[in-house]
């Protein structure tokens, strides 16, 4: 797994900080429990698996309190269709529904220095429709499951 934290660390150390303890009024937090564990593999209730790689030290994200992460995306047979900046964190709020479900729902309980994989169904991910980017180039092919690996570099408190 590749992760892209320590450049985004760095730069959030450079600006004293990446989030604030913001609350989001119009928050929707889904109750997750974990249907099943194989291996390494947690399964939850809405059909995410996680892989947890490094556990983190500190306060653990939450529904509706802002988080900064690093991330990098990919389809299931490793082409990457996406990647956070390398020195710019992707900062938000789970719960609030800007980002697909089963990306929220996986930063949940994720503590500043942890990254896990992500692998994430169409059910809680894209769907069923094409991906494009802006030139109309299918980027995420309909009904694909996706793998997310991100690290967590910051949790609102």
């Amino acid at each position: 797994m590749r992760f892209v934290i320590p450049a985004v660390v760095a730069a959030c150390a450079i600006t004293s900080a990446c989030i604030s303890g913001i609350d989001v009024p119009e928050c929707h937090p889904t109750t997750l429990t974990v249907a099943s564990t194989q291996g390494d593999t947690v399964t939850i209730n809405t059909g995410l698996r996680y892989i947890d790689v490094t556990s983190g030290t500190g306060t653990a994200s939450d529904w509706c309190h802002n988080v900064a992460v690093a991330y990098e995306a990919y389809l299931e047979d490793g082409t990457q269709f996406d990647a956070s900046p390398p020195t710019t964190p992707l900062v938000f709020a789970p719960g609030l529904g800007s980002l697909i479900d089963g990306f929220e729902q996986g930063v949940i309980g994720m503590k500043p220095g942890g990254s896990r994989r992500l692998i994430i169904p169409p059910s809680i991910g894209f769907g069923p429709n094409d991906r494009k980017d802006a030139a109309g180039n299918v980027i995420v092919p309909g009904n694909s499951t996706v793998v997310y690996d991100i690290g967590v570099i910051q949790v609102a408190p």
